[in-house]
C-alpha cells in the first residue's frame, strides 16, 4: 500500500513538472515572436480593466492547480507519515495533522473565492466603460476626441479617469461606476439610486465617496491642464452608473446620470470654449499619457 501511494506521489509529481516546464518553453518561444510593426496605439475603452483581466486570468489556472494539488499531498504526506507511527503519537498527528490540512483548506479556497469574485469585477467595470464608450461615439464626427484609462502620474498629479472627452464646448471628465444589483426580498426600487448633489444613495445605503473621488478628480485634471498647456478651462465631471436608474433630488459640482443620458449631458452644452487648435494642443497631451498599447 505504501509502496503504491509513493509511485502515484512520485508519478504525479512527474507529469506536474513536466507539464509546468513544457509551458515555460513555449512562453519563452513566444516572447521571441515580433510584430512586422512596432505598434503604439491609444488605450481602448477599458483597456487598464481588461488588462487586469487578462493577467488574473492567466493566473488563475495555475491557483486553482496549486490549491488543487497542495492539499492532496499534504494530506498523502500526512498519511505516509502517520502510518509510521503507532499509538499515542499516531492519533495526536493525525488530528493536528489534520486540522491544519483543514486550516489550509479553509485559507485557500477563500482566496480563490476572492480572486474569482476580482475576475467577476473587472470584467463588469470593463464592460460599462465600453458601454459609456459606445454612447460617446456619435461625437467623434462632430470633432470631439476621445481618450480612455487616462493615467497620470507624477509628482503633483495622480489621476486615473476613464474617458475624458475634448470638443468645442469644453473638456468632460467621466467616470464611470458600474455595480451590481442585489436582489432582496421585499426591497422596493431596486433599480434605481438617488442623488442630492453631495451623495448617491444605493438600494443598500449612502455613498458619498463616490461623488467626492470625482469632485476631486476633477479639480486636479483641471490643475493639471493649466501646468501643461497653459489653458484655465475648468473640465466638466460627469459619474455616470451603467444600468441604473437615476433619482436626481440636488445639484451639485459632479453631474450624474445613466450611460443612456451622458451623450444627452454633453450636447446640452452649446458654449464655445476651445479653438481647434486649443484642442489640438490638448490632445497631444492626453496622448502622451494613453498611447502605450503594444503588441
Amino acid at each position: 500500500m505504501t509502496t503504491l501511494l509513493l509511485s502515484g506521489v512520485f508519478g504525479y509529481g512527474l507529469l506536474l513538472s513536466t507539464g509546468s516546464a513544457a509551458l515555460f518553453h513555449w512562453r519563452l518561444r513566444s516572447r521571441h515572436r515580433r510584430p512586422p510593426v512596432e505598434f503604439k496605439l491609444l488605450r481602448g475603452p477599458g483597456e487598464l480593466s481588461l488588462r487586469s483581466l487578462r493577467r488574473l486570468e492567466a493566473n488563475l489556472p495555475v491557483l486553482l492547480l496549486v490549491g488543487v494539488t497542495l492539499p492532496l499531498l499534504a494530506g498523502l504526506g500526512l498519511l505516509l507519515y502517520v502510518a509510521t507511527l503507532s499509538g499515542s503519537p499516531q492519533i495526536t498527528t493525525a488530528v493536528l495533522g489534520g486540522l491544519g490540512l483543514l486550516t489550509g483548506l479553509f485559507l485557500g479556497g477563500r482566496f480563490l473565492l476572492k480572486q474569482i469574485n476580482l475576475r467577476r469585477d473587472l470584467e463588469l467595470r470593463y464592460l460599462g466603460e465600453r458601454a459609456v464608450a459606445e454612447e460617446l461615439a456619435p461625437l467623434l464626427p462632430l470633432g470631439y476626441r476621445m481618450f480612455h484609462d487616462v493615467a497620470i502620474h507624477g509628482v503633483d498629479s495622480n489621476l486615473d479617469l476613464d474617458h475624458v472627452l475634448v470638443g468645442p464646448n469644453g473638456i468632460t471628465v467621466i467616470e464611470a461606476e458600474t455595480r451590481r444589483r442585489e436582489r432582496r426580498k421585499g426591497a422596493a426600487h431596486q433599480h434605481e439610486v438617488s442623488f442630492d448633489g453631495k451623495q448617491l444613495t444605493w438600494p443598500w445605503g449612502p455613498d458619498r465617496d463616490t461623488v467626492a473621488d470625482v469632485e476631486t478628480e476633477s479639480a486636479s485634471f483641471t490643475k493639471w491642464l493649466l501646468q501643461t498647456t497653459g489653458y484655465r478651462v475648468p473640465a466638466v465631471a460627469v459619474l455616470t452608473l451603467p444600468g441604473w436608474w437615476i433619482a436626481i433630488t440636488g445639484r451639485g459640482i459632479v453631474t450624474v446620470v445613466n450611460h443612456k443620458q451622458v451623450l444627452s449631458t454633453i450636447t446640452e452644452r452649446t458654449a464655445e470654449l476651445l479653438a481647434p487648435e486649443q484642442i489640438e494642443k490638448i490632445c497631444k497631451e492626453l496622448e502622451a499619457h494613453c498611447r502605450d498599447v503594444e503588441a
